[in-house]
């Protein structure tokens, strides 16, 4: 039996272990040339993950906008930031190679007409406010990471406060996360404990073989493993039940503007606009059904557009996102919260 003080010593070393094996595995992935990327078999599902993120980015990021990036990796998204015409860039991952190696000379080398400065640490256990000023951003954006702050609540916890903290009043906090709702569904649907398809494959351990997520078991620590072919194997990572994201964040002072399955968002964002079905049949109803390969990115123009704009004008071997790559694509959600409080004048300016 542990006491208050044994309990606290615990929660701090599985925090700690948490961090460190999410750096070990991302400092330890080498990096792609462009022709290796557009060889994987996950090539259309990273595009249309780049896509989604534009868009995001696009949705809340404004000109001059200040922006801190929570697990900024290899500094991938910094492209996105310039056609953003962001005024200032802080990026904070806990991988020390990926951010002095890559993301350090990804910005170097690119000619990046804003200024900007990287850490090396976790965001989700740091306290910030030793290391940046308060109130001093617009957006904190964290792409495909919050849910491995969900480790613990202490680590759920810090980053929401991390990210209130370092928000001015009415500015926003976006990401791309896991969306639970779906992995529990899917989760239910298999005799066993592991579903997946060609390119991705998700496995829950013996503790969760009733597939039940109930109160007493709590919102945090829900763990499985990850594996996505040509990306990563085998990596640990938390379910973020929406309910009590959105609970926890309105605590710190974040209410929600918006979260949406990736495929909800994207027949909403190319669903209109795309007027010959392009990407996807803007005439079925949202969620309905998978498209098929043939739908999905099916080499019309205007949609090729759009992806070439994503990509950075990046050629397209093959302008079809496979069925499975769409499955694997259903795993994910979008997020946008506004920190509460009226903007400034010189930020609504």
């Amino acid at each position: 039996h542990l006491g208050a003080a044994g309990m606290t010593d615990k929660r701090k070393r599985d925090d700690t272990l948490a961090a460190h094996n999410v750096a070990l595995h991302y400092s330890g992935r080498e990096n792609q040339s462009v022709g290796q990327r557009q060889q994987s078999p996950i090539y259309h599902l990273r595009c249309l993950n780049n896509w989604v993120k534009s868009v995001l980015i696009n949705a809340y990021v404004r000109e001059k906008d200040r922006v801190l990036d929570f697990a900024c990796g290899k500094g991938g998204d910094l492209t996105k930031y310039r056609k953003a015409r962001v005024g200032t860039y802080t990026g904070v991952d806990i991988a020390l190679e990926s951010v002095r190696r890559d993301a350090v000379g990804r910005y170097n080398g690119g000619n990046y007409p804003f200024p900007a400065k990287f850490i090396a640490g976790d965001a989700f256990t740091a306290d910030l406010t030793q290391h940046l000023p308060v109130k001093s951003y617009d957006v904190v954006s964290s792409q495909f990471a919050i849910h491995y702050s969900w480790s613990t609540e202490t680590r759920a916890r810090r980053a929401l406060r991390n990210v209130s903290q370092m928000l001015r009043p009415g500015g926003h906090f976006i990401g791309t996360t896991v969306d639970s709702n779906v992995l529990v569904r899917k989760l239910r649907a298999t005799d066993g404990m592991t579903f997946g398809n060609s390119i991705v494959e998700v496995t829950f351990d013996d503790r969760f073989k009733r597939k039940t997520f109930d109160a007493e078991r709590g919102p945090f620590g829900l763990q499985y493993a990850f594996t996505l072919r040509d990306a990563v194997t085998d990596c640990h990572e938390w379910m973020v039940p929406r309910g009590a994201f959105v609970e926890l964040a309105n605590e710190y002072g974040l209410e929600l503007v918006e979260w949406r399955n990736f495929h909800d968002f994207v027949h909403d964002k190319l669903g209109k606009g795309v007027d010959d079905g392009a990407f996807v049949d803007g005439t079925q109803a949202e969620g309905e059904r998978a498209p098929r390969p043939g739908e999905v990115h099916g080499g019309k123009r205007a949609a090729h557009a759009l992806w070439r704009s994503a990509m950075g004008g990046l050629s397209v071997r093959d302008e079809t996102l496979t069925e499975d790559e769409w499955d694997a694509a259903h795993l994910y959600a979008v997020f946008a919260f506004k920190k509460a409080g009226a903007a400034t004048a010189a930020a609504a300016a």
